[in-house]
């Protein structure tokens, strides 16, 4: 398969253009936090206006080919507070648009692992929990809001939409797959042997088959 990856959107609009090209791709994915903007990027009422007037509408014109992920700032909409930068004066109008989308805690094709920030055996362990109940989005919502020393929290280990790059140094992997997630905000990728980390503002491309992992660039697809 050939998958589109779009990592943190944050009303930016990185993710328009490749996105004109999913013809050419057998899956998009997006991986989350779509609102929240960083202010000094992106004003809150731009970044909720592309949230209504593009990605929305992008997303229900191809839902046969777009993944949704949940981040945590979708889970200040649909869950309940839980990370910074809330638009506490549009809150009902983004949850409305985020569940629009249909947002899932992970994909996984063809032995990789799309999430928000990753799953780590130890989370899982923790909270007495297996991959396919995150798979099957039944992660309950204590779990899901668990936060590292790493974040500032004081959890072991953080969940499936909180973790930390920085935990990956730490705890063991998932065996014989590969993941692919954002969170953590980066100058440039880390594109490690069992997993990637791809919050840099820009999109990625792979390839399931030849096993590569490439940012797009508009040309080679």
């Amino acid at each position: 398969m050939k998958l589109l990856i779009i990592p943190d959107v944050h009303g930016r609009d990185f993710w328009m253009e490749p996105c004109k090209q999913i013809d050419k791709f057998d899956k998009v994915v997006f991986l989350g936090d779509y609102h929240d903007p960083y202010l000094f990027q992106v004003s809150q009422d731009r970044s909720r206006h592309r949230l209504r007037d593009y990605l929305v509408p992008f997303i229900n014109e191809h839902k046969d080919k777009v993944v949704c992920l949940m981040g945590n700032h979708d889970g200040n909409y649909v869950i309940g507070e839980m990370a910074d930068r809330v638009d506490m004066f549009h809150r009902e109008e983004i949850r409305n648009l985020l569940k629009q989308m249909d947002l899932k805690l992970a994909y996984m094709v063809d032995g990789y692992l799309f999430t928000h920030s990753g799953v780590l055996p130890a989370w899982l362990d923790y909270n007495k929990l297996t991959l396919d109940d995150v798979l099957n989005d039944n992660v309950p919502v204590e779990a899901l809001i668990q936060v590292s020393r790493k974040r500032g929290g004081s959890e072991p280990c953080g969940s499936c939409i909180w973790g930390d790059v920085r935990e990956y140094d730490m705890h063991k992997k998932l065996e014989n797959i590969y993941q692919i997630f954002g969170h953590t905000q980066l100058i440039s990728p880390i594109i490690a042997p069992h997993w990637a980390c791809l919050d840099c503002r820009m999109a990625f491309v792979l390839d399931t088959v030849s096993k590569e992992l490439k940012p797009y660039d508009g040309t080679s697809i």
